[in-house]
Formats: structure tokens, sequence, C-alpha cells
């Protein structure tokens, strides 16, 4: 009996240790289910979260998986980071009267791209895919192996949960205290807006020309310099192919650069390569019939956004435009789809409207 005795104060100190730490990882989720720090499960922003940040790199693609899910979207646009900053979701789910989910993947190259669009077309049908291709982030010559790809079948192995944690309190610190934090950031209308000083200094121009002259030589080193690769073109046929299957439309899209970055190209020798890859690109897509739209050099959209009454600036920096000329692109490429502007559910026929 007086050993029966000792032995209860040490099941009940193990007990209390369990139900405390499973009333902190409660208490902790809860925290992050109602701030929502990647906008997966809200409807309506609110105060404490009416700004939402950029996702962690490491977060993206599952996040992606699991809003796709949660929204069930008939148009999904797909690309890098370029595409995030400069795409507003909530104007392009107006200007087509139907859903429409955003994702951009930093850097994201086509071998990523193909995995992700499998691993959502599983969840249900994307009517329309918006497709950014880019000379940049084209793949590196080395096809993936067949046991590598399509893994982002179940999307929390690819979010973080302390990068949820952290990216709550950022998001919750940003909403209260707006001045003190300077983050980049979507508003409560969705736009986004990178954190600016007044002008770079002297280092900060010297850093970002090092990056972009970096960017240039990862794409020179890449397949030896070849343009369209094989790898570019296997995974380019898998998506088509899959979107046969699924019964989606697909459409590329090429995306503006500034002039600077043009000229960048251009120093670079790299100007006549790029020209062969965007042909490559084309030509792959006309065996599937798929339409390619093209926005690098195209000077009435840029001419609106400069004429805009708006205080945005059209570029970010080199690569990435901003929701300014964003708006202009979003607007235009509602009007090339051949049923633009007929309003349609995800259960609706997928047939051409008379």
């Amino acid at each position: 009996m007086q050993g029966f005795n000792q032995e209860m104060p040490i099941a009940r100190f193990f007990a209390c240790i369990f139900f405390i730490a499973v009333g902190w990882v409660l208490l902790i989720a809860g925290f992050v289910f109602s701030v929502d720090p990647y906008a997966i499960w809200r409807q309506q922003s609110h105060k404490i979260n009416a700004v939402i940040l950029e996702v962690p790199s490491a977060s993206q693609r599952g996040t992606a998986v699991l809003r796709n899910a949660l929204l069930a979207p008939d148009i999904l646009m797909l690309g890098s980071s370029r595409l995030r900053r400069g795409f507003n979701e909530s104007l392009a789910s107006r200007l087509y009267g139907s859903k429409v989910q955003v994702v951009g993947i930093d850097a994201l190259p086509l071998s990523n791209a193909s995995d992700l669009f499998f691993a959502i077309s599983q969840q249900g049908r994307i009517k329309r895919l918006y497709l950014e291709v880019s000379y940049l982030t084209s793949n590196a010559c080395k096809a993936k192996n067949e046991a590598e790809q399509n893994k982002l079948d179940f999307p929390f192995d690819y979010l973080s949960p302390r990068d949820a944690v952290s990216h709550s309190v950022k998001t919750l610190k940003k909403n209260l205290f707006p001045m003190r934090y300077n983050e980049n950031y979507f508003d409560a209308q969705g736009r986004f807006h990178e954190h600016q000083a007044e002008g770079p200094t002297r280092a900060e121009r010297v850093i970002n020309d090092s990056r972009f002259d970096h960017i240039i030589q990862t794409r020179i080193d890449a397949c030896n310099g070849h343009a369209f690769n094989a790898a570019d073109a296997k995974n380019l046929t898998g998506i088509f192919q899959q979107a046969q299957i699924e019964g989606t439309e697909v459409i590329l899209l090429i995306l503006p650069v500034t002039a600077k970055w043009h000229t960048r190209i251009q120093q670079a020798g790299q100007s006549p390569r790029a020209a062969q890859w965007k042909t490559g690109i084309t030509e792959l897509a006309s065996q599937f019939h798929v339409p390619v739209l093209d926005y690098e050099q195209r000077g009435d959209l840029s001419a609106l956004a400069e004429n805009s009454n708006h205080s945005m600036p059209i570029f970010w920096d080199e690569l990435h435009f901003s929701n300014r000329l964003g708006d202009h692109i979003l607007n235009d490429m509602a009007h090339a789809s051949p049923v633009t502007r007929v309003p349609f559910t995800r259960h609706d026929s997928l047939a051409p409207q008379p």
C-alpha cells in the first residue's frame, strides 16, 4: 500500500505535464487559426489579419494546395513571385465573375509547376490554368526521376508549424502596429505593397546589381547555355496532357520585365538564347493548341499604367511588376480569353458557349 501511494504522485505529475502540453498545443493552434496568416480559410478580413504578409518560401506550395482544396477555384493562375506580386486575386475574381486562385512560388521552375498542378488537379477540376513560363526559371536540363515527381499529395507535409506560428505573430504585429514593422504585404483589397525606403543607398544598389547579375549567370550556367531543353519540354508536355485528361484549358503567360533587365540580358549575350527559348515554348504549345499571351514588351499596357493616377510604381525592381501594371494585364487576359466574362461555376459544362 505504501508503494502504491508513492507511485500516485509520479503518475499525476506526468498526467499534468501531458495535459499542460496538450493545452499549449491547442492554444497555439487556436491562435494560428484565428490569425490565419496564410489566408487559407478566412472569407473576410478582420482587424487582426486585414493585412497579409508574404508566405515563407518553405510553406508556399503546401499553402497553395490547401487553399485550393478549401477555395475550390475555377481558374488557377500559377507562376513565380512575379505573378504573386503583380496579380490581384480579388480583382481577377471580379473580372472573370468566378473564383480565381493566384499561386506565386518563389523562382518556380517548370518541374515544380508540373508537380504542383498535378497535386492540385487531384482535388477537383480546374477549368482554366494560366501558367507563367520564363526563361529565367526554366529547368537545369536534368529531368527529374519519375519517383521524385508528384509528391504534393498531402499539403501538411509542406507546411512548417514553426513558420505558421512565427508568421502569425508577425501578421498580428503588422496589423496592430503597421508603422513599426517594415514588411512586404498584401492590403485588405489584395494589392501587394513592397516596403521601400525613401531611396536605395549606393551600397543597396550595388547589392541589387550583384543579385541580378547572379541570376543571369545562373541562367548561363544551366544546360551549358542551351535555351529550350528536354526537361522543359517534358514538364510542359506533362502539364498539357494532364490538362487534357482533366478537361482544363491551358493558357501560357510571358510576363513583363524592365528595359534595364533586357539590357542586362543583351549585355550578357543571352538575347539570342532567350529568343530561342520563346520559340521553343511557342512551338510546343501550338502542338497542343495552347495559346501563349506574351506581355514581355507590351508598350500599350505600360502606357496605360504610366497614365493611371496611381502612386504605386510600375515595377518594384527589374523583374517584379506591381499591381499598377498587373491590373491592366489581368483585364487584357480576360478580354483575350475565348470565354471571357461568362459567369460559370465549378459544376458547369466546359463546352464553349454559343
